[in-house]
């Protein structure tokens, strides 16, 4: 039976969080990490990270337990250390003691050309990735123009804007591939609508497929931020990673 493997989830990207950049300018770096922050490389030593569920990852508290947290494991070079979840180390335990982590994140080598170039462009795109998705994910790109939709407010009309440059970045990551079908349709049917009083008379109707559109723009942004530290198509698919895959037409 083919097996799936999940990583944890996450809200709001904990990138969003001021704090975030600090503590990558304070945090310690060994040479048993994963490049960048190390010299283990994870196309010749590849394995999980502490992002995949280590039994010895202690989280941070707030929106930073999406991405840091301590090691308590005494067999690790990382032991009682800040930890961002990728720098990963050799001392890695999961909570399932049936799966074979190393196996299991082993990459596919000389497979999926198409995917390995989604990849590449997903690290060429970083930079743009995170900081439309700061946008994606701040009081005014997030929370205002949700809280508009239920304040009867024309100005959740804005979020068309977010979600128009969201699937523009799309596009660019793997520029000759069409986008997934269902999703051009919820992106047409939530965006290119300008307000009329005349709406206010079939809100609902009107507004819901602006955010749907908006949502799920997001969630790939998401999911492409998530998953640019791949150097090489996965053996096994996280499922957000597989959906990203679904996007361009991939799987």
């Amino acid at each position: 039976m083919e097996r799936r493997f999940r990583r944890r989830g996450r809200g709001d990207n904990a990138l969003t969080d001021p704090r975030h950049n600090r503590l990558h300018s304070i945090v310690r770096k060994l040479p048993s990490d994963f490049e960048p922050w190390g010299e283990r490389s994870r196309e010749n030593e590849w394995g999980p990270d502490c992002s995949c569920g280590c039994r010895w990852f202690v989280k941070l508290e707030g929106m930073l337990r999406y991405d840091w947290g301590i090691c308590y494991n005494p067999a690790s070079p990382r032991a009682g250390l800040l930890t961002f979840e990728h720098q990963g180390c050799p001392a890695f335990e999961g909570n399932e003691e049936d799966i074979d982590y190393a196996e299991l994140f082993r990459p596919v080598v000389g497979k999926r050309p198409a995917e390995s170039e989604l990849l590449r462009n997903l690290r060429l795109y970083r930079t743009d990735i995170e900081e439309l998705l700061a946008k994606a994910n701040d009081h005014w790109g997030y929370e205002d123009p949700v809280y508009r939709f239920y304040h009867h407010s024309f100005k959740v009309y804005s979020l068309q804007k977010q979600t128009e440059a969201m699937v523009d970045l799309l596009r660019k990551l793997s520029p000759e591939r069409q986008l997934n079908s269902w999703f051009l349709h919820i992106v047409a049917a939530g965006t290119g609508k300008e307000f009329r009083l005349e709406h206010n008379e079939q809100w609902t109707a009107v507004t819901r497929p602006i955010l749907e559109a908006f949502f799920h723009a997001r969630f790939f942004l998401e999911m492409a931020s998530r998953y640019c530290f791949l150097e090489k198509p996965p053996k096994t698919l996280p499922s957000g990673y597989a959906a990203l895959l679904s996007l361009y037409g991939l799987r």
